[in-house]
Order: structure tokens, then C-alpha cells, then sequence
């Protein structure tokens, strides 16, 4: 799951680095309002957590593609039709971005 914002001057993504995997998480982490700083015009501003959105991350997506392969052909290999039931690999990694992600999007913090 990647954290980002979008800049309000150019519009453009500003990605938030943190491994906080829920709101209150990166409440606790970096506080009700931060400082974001756009890499692209250069203008930084005060956002809040609400502001802040989670996505689903294409890396761990290939990482399960690339685990559910490599299971599927050593257990191929050992068990035969039976090892393409790993193959469920890849949407076990898929449905646990989802759930992430959106408990993380559902989940706001009340304004102070």
C-alpha cells in the first residue's frame, strides 16, 4: 500500500513515506497536520491525515505474481496438476491490498 496527497498548486501526486498501515497509525507517526513538501513546483503546505490517501502497491502485487509462479512449478514438479492451486497465490496478496487499502481510505480522523 503506497500513502500519497495531491499538491493543490500543480495538481501533481506527492507520495507520503511511511509504514503505517492504518490512519490512526500515521496519526501517531506524523501528527494531526504536517508539512508536505511538492518535488514538483517546490510549494510546501500544512496537510492534514484526512487528506492523506492509500493506493494499492503494484511491487507487492509482483512479488505475489513471482511467489505464486515459482510455488506453482516446484509444486508441479512434486504433486503435479494438484500444485496449480497455488496459483491463488497472487489474489491472496491482491484481496489483502484491497482490505488495506480501503480500511485505510474508510477510516478518517475527527478535525480539531
Amino acid at each position: 500500500m503506497k500513502l500519497y496527497t495531491v499538491c493543490k498548486s500543480c495538481k501533481n501526486e506527492i507520495k507520503i513515506k511511511s509504514n503505517a498501515s492504518t490512519r490512526p497509525d500515521l496519526q501517531m507517526e506524523r501528527g494531526d497536520e504536517f508539512n508536505i513538501n511538492c518535488h514538483n513546483c517546490g510549494i510546501t503546505e500544512k496537510k492534514h491525515i484526512n487528506d492523506i490517501k492509500a493506493q494499492e502497491s503494484n511491487l507487492i502485487m509482483l512479488i505475489g505474481i513471482g511467489v505464486g509462479i515459482l510455488a506453482t512449478i516446484i509444486l508441479w514438479m512434486y504433486f503435479g496438476a494438484i500444485g496449480t492451486i497455488s496459483l491463488t497465490i497472487p489474489l491472496i496478496f491482491w484481496q489483502q491490498q484491497m482490505k488495506a487499502v480501503k480500511s485505510f481510505n474508510s477510516y478518517t480522523i475527527r478535525r480539531k
